[in-house]
């Protein structure tokens, strides 16, 4: 058996019942496969990242459990066609499931207000492939735009290319 955590992110606007229905399917797809549930984490309505299906929060739940691997596309099935399910991912686990702190979205993180999560210290963000212009400015492939001098802006000469 391996060790897996699987988090998904349901529909807020759906009833409590719903919700619930939902996250206890995915336990009984992976207990009807023999696996067992090491850890359960229902973290509730967070603030998404980005709008998903014009969502602004979702329903979140982390569960860490052992299993076979047969089990992974039945979670992964059922994801896919039930409604209510917004985003899903599942990943081997290895860490410690009993720890206070296993990822990203432990009990003490409060991201109601978006500024209350720890970001990296280091650099980041920009993200994309970035590579010189051979016109002397510099070009964003994932962007798409030239970001160099513009003419007039002082340098070099005002010929138009």
């Amino acid at each position: 058996m391996r060790r897996y955590e699987t988090t998904f992110v349901v529909n807020p606007q759906a009833d409590d019942a719903t919700i619930d229905r939902q996250v206890t399917a995915v336990l009984d797809i992976i207990k009807n496969d023999g696996g067992q549930i090491l850890r359960e984490n229902r973290m509730g309505t967070r603030r998404l990242a980005y709008p998903v299906a014009n969502l602004t929060q979702g329903y979140y739940t982390s569960i860490i459990f052992e299993s076979e691997p047969i089990v992974l596309p039945k979670l992964d099935r059922h994801y896919k066609l039930e409604e209510p399910y917004v985003r899903f991912l599942t990943v081997l686990f290895e860490g410690d499931p009993n720890a206070e702190s296993h990822g990203l979205f432990d009990e003490s993180s409060d991201r109601g207000d978006g500024d209350s999560y720890d970001r990296p210290r280091y650099g980041g963000g920009g993200g994309g492939y970035h590579q010189r212009s051979r016109y002397g400015g510099s070009q964003d492939s994932d962007r798409g735009g030239y970001h160099g001098r513009r003419e007039g802006s002082g340098g070099g000469s005002n010929s138009g290319h």
